[in-house]
């Protein structure tokens, strides 16, 4: 049996949608509908209903897909098991990371993590934290960093650090200079702007005024968290973002922070890995480098 046609199968099975599986392979949708007929062919069966935009797995696509889970599972342990016969003098670390985190937090992680492996191969790859945690599920990544996840009884979740979110504005702004904090109230009338609908900030600030029964008016949504920046310092208006994103806009003079009225804004940042996955060298020295979690379970055979 081709592996490459298990590996097409496994992650349209585990995304059940044909086209994000193609975007994710870097295949076209009519390539990954044909090496399917290929395997349904080969085993004589259908492996997925096809319910108009719907994708399920049939029966037989389950069994399938419990089998490639585990084969799957099981190469991944062995490289990392391989790797670990390197030491840190080799070997690789997948990760990923929501895409705030990837841009500001974890740069500098890894900046001191090469001071003490050079060696070993390291991979970032950054998406919304839904989709960093499909990844770690599906054994591609060994473990992730988000700002926010779904349970799975099949994760481990772990917080490793606060994120503060302050209020911001452009140093032409008519609160720039303004040394009461502002009441969430005030901000209704304000130009919001937001980073792309789906992004960990854009989650909790949405939350957090709808929390307190308070209806933006004015939203526009901007893409991405430097497009955010930038529409506040061109005075196109006012957001709420992450004070790790601020560093250089604040010491050029380009955002002014304003204090908001009440609790401090802050979300919490997760660390998820697979609980039955075994964590490589590489992985458990860059986390023990940072104490984050000091009580990991002993490594087999350590």
């Amino acid at each position: 049996m081709n592996l490459n046609l298990l590996k097409i199968f496994h992650t349209v099975a585990e995304r059940l949608n044909f086209t994000r599986a193609a975007e994710e392979l870097h295949l076209t949708q009519p390539g990954i509908s044909k090496h399917i007929a290929t395997l349904e062919e080969h085993y004589g069966v259908r492996l997925f209903d096809r319910l108009g935009r719907r994708v399920m797995l049939t029966q037989a696509g389950d069994i399938l897909h419990t089998a490639t889970t585990s084969i799957f599972a099981q190469l991944e342990q062995s490289r990392s098991r391989i790797d670990d016969l390197k030491g840190l003098t080799g070997g690789k670390l997948d990760i990923g990371a929501s895409v705030t985190i990837a841009a500001y937090i974890i740069p500098g992680m890894l900046t001191t993590f090469r001071k003490k492996a050079p060696a070993v191969e390291i991979t970032v790859e950054t998406a919304f934290s839904r989709h960093i945690a499909e990844r770690v599920l599906d054994n591609t990544l060994e473990m992730g960093f988000v700002g926010h996840y779904t349970s799975d009884p099949r994760l481990e979740i772990r917080s490793f650090m606060k994120d503060p979110m302050v209020l911001v504005v452009s140093p032409r702004h008519p609160w720039a200079q303004r040394k009461s904090p502002v009441r969430l109230t005030e901000l209704a009338g304000q130009t919001f702007l937001l980073s792309k609908q789906g992004s960990g900030t854009w989650r909790l600030v949405s939350k957090h005024f709808e929390n307190a029964g308070i209806v933006l008016k004015h939203i526009m949504e901007l893409g991405t968290t430097e497009g955010v920046k930038q529409g506040v310092a061109a005075d196109l208006g006012i957001s709420i973002v992450s004070r790790h994103v601020l560093g250089a806009e604040f010491s050029g003079g380009m955002l002014r922070e304003i204090p908001l009225a009440g609790e401090g804004l802050e979300r919490e940042l997760f660390l998820v890995y697979r609980k039955d996955r075994y964590l490589s060298q590489a992985a458990r020295a860059f986390l023990e480098l940072f104490t984050l979690f000091p009580e990991l379970p002993a490594r087999e055979g350590a």
